[in-house]
């Protein structure tokens, strides 16, 4: 049976072996635990400023841009709280309930846009240069790969929706850009493409529609920058 599950911390999607103690237990390979983080969005005047022939020119000043764009679940949950305060904080003697996770995700989906333009506006060539996920997330966090997605089956795609559609509930165009499942995927090849979570789809990872120096531009594509973290159980 699939259960909903994030994570108060980063927002995290969690699905483990059933050897885990944890609410949800399916079809992680065994022995290995898989959490698929909320979106990593980019503050849009960042990269609207410093995108084509502004492109940075070094890889350090690609991952200085890449920091200053970069908008994270946990923090934006504290400093969302005063304005969006149906947002549930954790304390030293509770956390919050599922129904407030849910919540929470919701408010600082809206948040992120209302506050602090963030859309999925990601430029490809910064998300292909920069370790984003284990620089903003940290070092155990990586950007989703095509063997992560085949690893994946059926029922995972499905909790991975259901668990987002979920959150979405009560959203309008505002916020459901933050519950997107199409996202950026390293591909076998080793570059950057398009991939898809949703049940049922008929090609999990494809090129994105964008080359040359069309990768240095921010690609409106909707597609979120989600990492991922595979824990081996001791």
């Amino acid at each position: 049976m699939n259960r909903r599950h994030l994570q108060h911390a980063v927002g995290s999607l969690l699905f483990a072996a059933a050897a885990l103690a944890a609410p949800h237990a399916h079809a992680a390979p065994a022995g290995e635990r898989v959490e698929i983080s909320s979106p990593v969005f980019p503050k849009t005047s960042v990269l609207y400023a410093r995108e084509g022939g502004l492109f940075p020119s070094t890889l350090a000043e690609e991952q200085a841009m890449a920091h200053d764009a970069s908008l994270t679940f946990e923090p934006l949950l504290v400093s969302c709280q005063p304005s969006h305060p149906a947002i549930t904080l954790a304390t030293a003697s509770s956390s919050p309930t599922p129904a407030e996770l849910i919540t929470n995700y919701a408010e600082v989906a809206r948040c992120a846009y209302e506050t602090y333009t963030a859309k999925p506006y990601w430029i490809p060539q910064l998300v292909s240069d920069v370790d984003i996920c284990g620089t903003e997330l940290g070092p155990d966090w990586a950007l989703p790969s095509e063997a992560d997605l085949a690893s994946f089956t059926e029922a995972d795609f499905l909790f991975i929706a259901d668990t987002l559609t979920g959150a979405a509930t009560g959203t309008s165009n505002w916020g459901t850009f933050y519950f997107s499942l199409g996202i950026f995927v390293r591909a076998a090849d080793g570059s950057i493409q398009k991939g898809d979570l949703r049940p049922g789809a008929a090609v999990r990872v494809e090129p994105l529609p964008v080359t040359g120096d069309d990768l240095k531009r921010h690609y409106e594509g909707g597609l979120a920058l989600r990492c991922i973290r595979r824990t081996p159980l001791l």
